[in-house]
């Protein structure tokens, strides 16, 4: 007979963890993504391929919320 496990699907992310990205001024490459609702490869992808300005602070990238609020993609 075999174990099953039974899990209940959570949310992506946090109630309170959308409340703190909205009140941030820079996110990081995974909070753009969420802010975009894109995946954070896709995001990765553009920013590399210079479709989408970001800073990069040691190995992060880190967006602006203004710059990520006008981003139509092509």
């Amino acid at each position: 007979m075999k174990a099953e496990i039974k899990r209940s699907p959570g949310p992506f992310i946090a109630e309170d963890q959308i409340k703190a990205i909205q009140a941030k001024e820079h996110l990081t490459l995974k909070e753009g993504a969420f802010f975009l609702n894109i995946s954070p490869l896709t995001l990765r992808r553009w920013t590399l391929a210079g479709k989408m300005k970001s800073k990069k602070i040691g190995k992060k990238h880190m967006f602006q919320k203004a710059d990520l609020n006008f981003i139509i993609p092509i």
